[in-house]
């Protein structure tokens, strides 16, 4: 496929990254946004929650400043109201002026996290067809690593203590200054939970789904694999 013909294709095209912690979905989103642009094929990144001004607000309450314990409920909607923003403050837009949107998680990622906490997946569907509307991505990808492997890549020690509150207790990490948000503080279960939650996901999500083991962690090689997919990817 020529870059005339890759541009038809994806020309406002939304396209989504998600994937256990430590699968390397910001690297990979911004290597594919800078090849996009040297195709002449214009491209925006964003990010989900976050990706606007009150967006990155709900970002910071949901990984940083949350008091006490927070509900999956209050959780999910939080994400929800944040994603509403994003989708007609940036996704919209961007898809109507011809840009290629890649984001950095989604509703799949509430499918996974609140779904691994027990929020039923079906209503967390529901709940995202109110919020985003017909504005669902084209293809997501998800980039599958083992837990273990993506939380040593995150800085996590193999052993260590865990929290709920991330203000109130004790972690070791294997590099300095790491931030600590209130998802990575959970327990290696929980995140083995998510892991299995995103592997079910194109059981019954609404738009394309495929998976990538990225485990060898060759960054330019998944880059690769990433832009061949993309091209022999039907959506």
């Amino acid at each position: 496929m020529n870059k005339k013909e890759l541009k038809e294709k994806l020309i406002g095209k939304f396209i989504v990254f998600d994937g256990p912690d430590g699968s390397g979905k910001s690297t990979q989103i911004k290597l594919l946004a800078d090849y996009l642009k040297k195709c002449d094929i214009p491209a925006i990144d964003t990010q989900d929650p976050g990706g606007t001004k009150i967006g990155d607000q709900i970002r910071r309450l949901l990984k940083y400043d949350a008091q006490g314990k927070m509900d999956v409920v209050t959780e999910t909607f939080l994400f929800m109201a944040s994603r509403a923003q994003l989708v007609n403050e940036i996704i919209k837009p961007s898809k109507e002026l011809g840009k290629v949107v890649l984001c950095d998680r989604y509703i799949s990622a509430t499918c996974a996290y609140q779904g691994a906490a027990g929020y039923p997946t079906d209503k967390i569907i529901e709940l995202g067809k109110f919020a985003v509307g017909d504005c669902w991505p084209e293809l997501t990808l998800i980039l599958d690593i083992d837990p273990d492997k993506g939380r040593e890549r995150t800085g996590h020690q193999k052993k260590q203590k865990t929290r709920e509150n991330h203000k109130d207790a004790h972690q070791g990490f294997l590099f300095e200054n790491v931030s600590v948000d209130r998802f990575d503080s959970r327990t290696l279960e929980y995140h083995r939970k998510v892991r299995k939650e995103f592997l079910k996901l194109s059981m019954y999500y609404p738009t394309k789904v495929v998976f990538l083991d990225v485990n060898d962690g060759d960054i330019e090689a998944i880059h690769e694999k990433i832009k061949e997919l993309i091209l022999k990817t039907e959506f």
